[in-house]
């Protein structure tokens, strides 16, 4: 009899919708050694499905962001976040015509961080070719970042921003395209109490950070979007957020 109730339980967890969470650090990170899922954007979301009575029906789940969109283009799962800003411009063309896209619960800026307070990149005439620039492989890369990323000696690419920020702490590079809110979690991680320096006014790239669905889960869209809509009224966004919540995109 127990067996057969752990299996029609698993199964039905197996039948949820999944809203596929894009791995980013400190925001949705897979759980070590088969723990659940952790990061502020997993706990928002999680909380969300919870109070909504959506939880019986969807769940979140954590996975590389290229297996995230690829499958959510493919229709294989019922919701995509950090949203549509992550997607490159040739995605969005395969993106259905009726998608459903939330108001943004978050803003995510890259920052171009450097070593040093007189090296401060606020255009693309402050690289030159005696930079070596890093970031993370897979995120949006805007027009002014692949025009920084050609005048650089060198670009490297990583896989996660800790690693990112190690490679401007260890001074094999000296600029690094960081995304804000997702590189706090390094700072922490590493111990850092202070950031490297960037130029306070200046992003190369803005993305709002929000959730997308297919058309035919318009139903538990409707009530995840009043859920923001209410969260950023009532200050449970930032008190959720914490540290990762960026009121305004420009001045984090």
């Amino acid at each position: 009899m127990l067996v057969w109730l752990f299996i029609c339980s698993s199964a039905l967890a197996e039948e949820r919708n999944v809203i596929a969470a894009a791995e980013l650090s400190g925001l949705f990170q897979i759980g070590d050694e088969g723990n659940e899922p952790t990061g502020v954007y997993y706990h928002l979301l999680s909380q969300i499905l919870s109070e909504t009575d959506l939880a019986q029906r969807y769940q979140v789940v954590v996975m590389p962001m290229k297996r995230a969109k690829a499958s959510f283009l493919q229709g294989n799962f019922a919701c995509y976040s950090p949203g549509v800003e992550t997607f490159e411009e040739a995605e969005r063309n395969l993106l259905p015509w009726d998608l459903l896209s939330s108001r943004a619960f978050n803003m995510a800026l890259v920052r171009v961080v450097s070593t040093h307070e007189h090296h401060l990149v606020r255009s693309v005439d402050d690289v030159s070719n005696k930079d070596v620039i890093s970031l993370v492989r897979g995120v949006p890369i805007s027009e002014t970042m692949q025009k920084m990323m050609a005048k650089a000696r060198k670009t490297f690419m990583v896989q996660t921003e800790l690693e990112n920020l190690k490679l401007l702490v260890s001074g094999r590079v000296n600029l690094i395209f960081a995304f804000y809110p997702d590189i706090v979690f390094a700072y922490k991680e590493l111990g850092l109490k202070e950031h490297f320096p960037y130029a306070e006014y200046y992003s190369p790239l803005v993305i709002r950070d929000n959730i997308i669905c297919h058309a035919e889960h318009r139903q538990a869209f409707a009530l995840i979007e009043a859920k923001i809509s209410q969260y950023r009224q009532d200050g449970t966004l930032k008190r959720i957020l914490q540290d990762f919540y960026l009121d305004d995109p420009i001045h984090p």
